[in-house]
């Protein structure tokens, strides 16, 4: 035991190196892209995307089919949808970036697939509060499976929440058949639960029902809890499993920003537990991907979970109560607000 508390925390120790090692957070690009981006749209289009910083919206938040405020992307110009891109580059990592594009792309695989339910990759909304020349701004793109939420203030920019969902997991036929925008979220998850001995597993099974979805929905406001098989006892393989897996989420932002929360889920400032207390526990048949896994640190979740009894419909979410939207580096600026 004594062993893998000090893997662990030589994994700490890795991440803590890695994020002294790269540069202060990029909020210099991604508020040169955020203006670019602005300044390609008309009057009008400008007007539909951008709103006050305070203003509700900003935190209200769905990967639900549905209308949205905001500008669609898919009333863009060319122009304008490449300055989108250039955004999203901006704050995401290559790998986040072609799961967002992804998750797009696949909304028109169910729209060939569900000719008449109203799939469309076009209906994803580009909302910005404030502008990139104030202090405090944030943007959002959302639409159904995808909810990308950036927030900056000052030096500093915050996440989450980051959703991606898939349907199909697994594209069948045609052009990209194959292709599994989450398949590396599932293939981590299950290294790691092939790897666990029996004592492991009773830890880390739920006893409850699987969930039908994610659990940390916009709707819940507190954390997952303690329950699961404790970071401390795995043994070093499986703890770089583990970390392996922490950081297929956090890697789909860019590395200056990746590393520090990578180093935050393994030891965060809210946990009132070692960092080695790290919590993974998962249910259902990891075989067929009708699995729900998740990793908990603190206020911190990993989740991924396959939706009803469908294993070809997934969804992955980053939630962190301390941060989401935000909320830790904004609490001067809104209090100066009101």
């Amino acid at each position: 035991m004594k062993n893998s508390r000090l893997a662990l925390s030589s994994l700490c120790l890795v991440a803590l190196c890695l994020a002294m090692s790269t540069p202060a957070p990029l909020r210099g690009a991604m508020d040169e892209a955020g203006s670019d981006f602005l300044k390609s749209l008309d009057d009008e289009q400008r007007a539909l995307c951008t709103f006050s910083f305070t203003e509700d919206e900003r935190t209200a938040w769905t990967y639900l089919p549905g209308d949205r405020k905001g500008l669609m992307i898919g009333d863009l110009s060319s122009g304008s949808r490449a300055c989108l891109t250039l955004l999203m580059q901006s704050a995401l990592s290559s790998s986040g970036y072609l799961k967002a594009e992804g998750v797009i792309m696949l909304e028109g695989v169910l729209r060939e697939l569900q000719p008449n339910a109203g799939r469309d990759p076009g209906k994803y909304a580009i909302t910005f509060f404030g502008t990139p020349d104030d202090d405090a701004w944030a943007w959002s793109l959302e639409g159904h499976h995808l909810s990308l939420n950036f927030t900056v203030n000052g030096e500093s920019s915050r996440s989450t929440p980051l959703m991606f969902g898939v349907a199909p997991a697994i594209v069948k036929d045609g052009p990209r058949a194959g292709l599994r925008v989450l398949g590396a979220e599932l293939d981590a998850a299950r290294v790691l639960i092939n790897s666990l001995t029996k004592e492991q597993r009773r830890a880390a099974e739920l006893t409850t029902d699987r969930p039908g979805d994610v659990v940390m929905t916009p709707a819940r406001s507190k954390p997952l809890g303690t329950t699961g098989l404790k970071g401390s006892a795995l043994n070093e393989e499986q703890q770089s499993m583990l970390f392996d897996l922490i950081s297929e989420y956090t890697g789909n932002i860019k590395r200056s920003a990746s590393q520090r929360e990578l180093l935050r889920s393994l030891s965060p400032a809210s946990a009132k537990e070692s960092p080695s207390d790290v919590r993974f526990s998962y249910t259902g048949d990891v075989d067929s991907g009708l699995l729900y896994y998740r990793v908990c640190s603190g206020e911190i979740s990993f989740e991924y979970a396959a939706i009803g009894s469908d294993p070809n419909h997934a969804h992955a979410l980053w939630r962190d109560l301390d941060q989401d939207f935000g909320a830790d580096i904004l609490g001067e600026h809104l209090k100066e607000q009101h």
